[in-house]
């Protein structure tokens, strides 16, 4: 992240004890091998104790359609529900991301840790929260909680909560033209450093038990088996950890005429960037067309998550609703809808937009729920 974070007790010094009667046991937790961002993490136990290791095989992913067109997949159908391991259903995917929707009614009696994605979940509705072991961190309606890979949690949702989410290999991060050169957010970015929400830390745990820790390795599950809960930091201190911003406490850009998807992204990795259309003025030319132009996507595959509001360049969308549009297939705004537009003057649209460098794949649980007629709906 782009900012420094101090909690609980660390010593003086990197790499060194403060009292040696009190040894806390420190863990590097960083991405990119020793190059990326990282935090310092003070167990009051050794981290890699594990009694048992074994290995769970989960569903695997099967492209389920090999042409490429425009679809519009209802998410909101999806057959998901369950504890937050369970309820996973990727509809989207490529070498370097996956993409899919949760509905999770019920905690999970175990731990889990992604070992290769780091994730990015939108809160479309319900609320809840996470607990890891850098504390707990509440979320609700409207969220994009962010989870480094390799860290150790549970989610725990209050009711039913339904989330659209990406996981990528690559790591999650604000994008590079919002910082300046000394790592701040600059003026004038959609959001600052004090809307990002943190985990309230906790105190160490010491218990001993059976404490059940799932890692996932993509096709499978290693499952640890531990005699110590590994929720007993006494402390860390860097710039990775999760944190969660709400889109109600974002600030669209807007311009006198259109203004192209980049101004609306929140997050990017080196193959996709994650943008977020808001409640916002329309451009103020006085006559300017507010609807979004034809476009090719040459290069980039783009999913649309619709979460609320008025979606006014296409009809037959609802909140849950996905569309993919791809590459080399021209689209734009439905036949009427670029007239209907001329002389709107704001909107109330919340949506998640992901842009894809590599072509991505349908799987079987999206092709169940898909609009098989959309490709004709700019047809009429």
């Amino acid at each position: 992240m782009v900012f420094y974070v101090k909690m609980g007790k660390v010593p003086k010094l990197r790499h060194t004890f403060d009292d040696r009667n009190t040894l806390y046991r420190e863990e590097l937790f960083g991405e990119e091998s020793f190059d990326g961002p990282y935090s310092l993490l003070y167990h009051l136990r050794e981290p890699t104790r594990v009694a048992k290791l074994t290995k769970e095989s989960k569903e695997q992913l099967v492209q389920s359609d090999d042409r490429f067109m425009h679809r519009h997949i209802h998410s909101d159908q999806v057959k998901t529900d369950g504890d937050f391991i369970k309820a996973r259903t990727v509809l989207l995917f490529n070498s370097t991301i996956n993409i899919g929707v949760s509905r999770v009614n019920r905690p999970h009696d175990s731990l889990y840790r992604n070992a290769l994605y780091d994730e990015l979940f939108f809160v479309h509705s319900g609320n809840g929260r996470i607990v890891s072991q850098f504390g707990i961190l509440d979320f609700r309606k409207g969220d994009y909680v962010y989870i480094p890979k390799g860290t150790t949690y549970y989610l725990e949702p209050t009711g039913s909560v339904f989330l659209f989410f990406i996981q990528s290999r690559e790591r999650i991060g604000v994008p590079r033209r919002y910082l300046n050169v000394y790592g701040q957010l600059r003026e004038g970015t959609p959001y600052y450093s004090r809307d990002i929400r943190i985990p309230e830390f906790a105190n160490p745990s010491d218990s001993r038990g059976t404490f059940t820790v799932k890692v996932d390795y993509g096709s499978y599950f290693m499952v640890e088996t531990r005699d110590e809960d590994p929720f007993d930091l006494i402390g860390y201190d860097g710039y990775l950890f999760p944190f969660a911003i709400n889109v109600d406490d974002m600030a669209p850009i807007v311009g006198k005429l259109h203004q192209p998807p980049p101004v609306h992204e929140t997050f990017s990795g080196p193959s996709f960037m994650v943008g977020t259309f808001l409640p916002r003025k329309f451009d103020f030319h006085p006559r300017s067309i507010p609807i979004s132009y034809y476009h090719s996507n040459i290069d980039t595959d783009e999913v649309l998550f619709y979460s609320s509001g008025n979606f006014m360049s296409r009809r037959g969308i609802s909140p849950g609703s996905i569309t993919l549009h791809v590459r080399g297939l021209i689209h734009g705004p439905q036949p009427g809808a670029v007239e209907a537009s001329i002389g709107k003057t704001d909107t109330d649209e919340v949506a998640v937009m992901v842009e894809a460098y590599q072509p991505l794949m349908i799987t079987a649980a999206a092709r169940e729920v898909e609009d098989g007629a959309y490709m004709k709906s700019w047809y009429s």
